[in-house]
């Protein structure tokens, strides 16, 4: 086994409860920024997102949890506090839909009704005061209308919270996953506190200068894809004699000018996992090696989700967990500077 899947199947989250690390996790989805943050030390007592499968996979991989299937509109602090028994909150972690932000959708920002649950994530900051909330959302979210709906936003943030902020920019790919992934974090704390963002530890070879020579090189994508015969949520799609033909002829780093399907390059960090359409089903990678779609195992593996990690529902639900989730191992380092901050 390769260093890189070696690291991911040593991860577990920790046995018992932290009473003094309880967590909050709404528009769970999948559970990646929820696990990262796990096996940071935050302990997560409820998660709540609209959709049934999503809120099944946290129940199965968080046995201490408590899910809810629920509209956030609906969802109210006090009843979170009297269902967990705690009055006191460390974390609240959360990624409102972004499909009005990214520059995959219309980019609606607010005017979408999607982008304005955004605002029913502050109330519920301000009605369970945590210590420390996290935010996150695709970087389309900086240069809507210019980067006014953005200055909007984070001035909302703090005008309404009061918490102290810090925002960043990130890319996955410069913390050890073999995937190209930016995602914009917001980070704020109820008390005046020193924190930072983690140090990147990878770099792209070729952009190397002299203040990355201590970094190790980004991973490759070939590493997440090996030895994952007979695992969960490994399932072959089945293609038609032309769709495969034509993935054949796709070069590795290639895109498909049919679905426009990009070709997995196993040199070099994966391009973003999709989610794919409700309708439609995944649109995930085609494998380098092979003319096929990626499985959401391998999907998982390049978001650096453990093998032991599963994922219930249908294809398509399984595939949009995978898709929309933020990388584990990121959310974890970014869990550990939340942490000594907090200290």
């Amino acid at each position: 086994m390769n260093s890189y899947l070696n690291a991911l199947n040593h991860l577990s989250l920790p046995r018992g409860q932290n009473k003094e690390s309880i967590a909050v996790s709404l528009f769970s989805g999948g559970g990646g920024l929820d696990l990262g943050l796990s096996l940071a030390g935050f302990d997560f007592r409820y998660a709540n997102d609209r959709v049934k499968y999503y809120c099944d996979t946290i129940s199965y991989n968080f046995k201490n949890c408590i899910t809810e299937i629920k509209d956030v509109q609906n969802v109210k602090g006090q009843e979170i506090k009297q269902l967990i028994d705690t009055e006191s909150i460390s974390l609240i972690a959360g990624g409102p839909p972004c499909q009005a932000f990214s520059i995959l959708g219309k980019r609606e920002s607010f005017a979408d009704l999607r982008g304005q649950l955004v605002f029913e994530y502050i109330r519920l900051i301000n009605e369970l005061e945590p210590e420390v909330f996290i935010f996150e959302n695709v970087p389309g979210l900086l240069t809507l209308n210019g980067g006014k709906d953005w200055e909007n936003l984070y001035n909302h943030f703090q005008v309404e919270t009061g918490y102290n902020l810090y925002t960043s920019m990130l890319n996955a790919a410069d913390y050890g996953i073999p995937q190209i992934r930016k995602r914009v974090f917001v980070v704020g704390f109820y008390k005046p506190t020193e924190f930072s963002f983690p140090n990147p530890k990878y770099c792209n070879p070729s952009n190397l200068n002299i203040s990355d020579r201590s970094r190790l090189n980004w991973i490759p994508a070939k590493l997440a894809l090996e030895d994952i015969n007979h695992l969960h949520n490994h399932d072959l799609r089945k293609h038609g004699e032309r769709v495969r033909c034509r993935y054949e002829k796709v070069p590795q780093g290639g895109r498909d000018r049919v679905d426009h399907t990009d070709r997995i390059d196993p040199e070099k960090p994966a391009r973003t996992v999709l989610v794919g359409s409700k309708a439609g089903g995944g649109r995930p990678h085609i494998h380098p090696y092979f003319p096929r779609h990626i499985t959401v195992r391998e999907a998982a593996r390049l978001q650096s989700f453990p093998d032991w990690y599963k994922f219930l529902g249908t294809s398509t639900a399984q595939y949009r967990q995978v898709g929309n989730a933020v990388p584990p191992l990121l959310a974890f380092a970014i869990g550990k500077s939340i942490k000594t901050a907090l200290r």
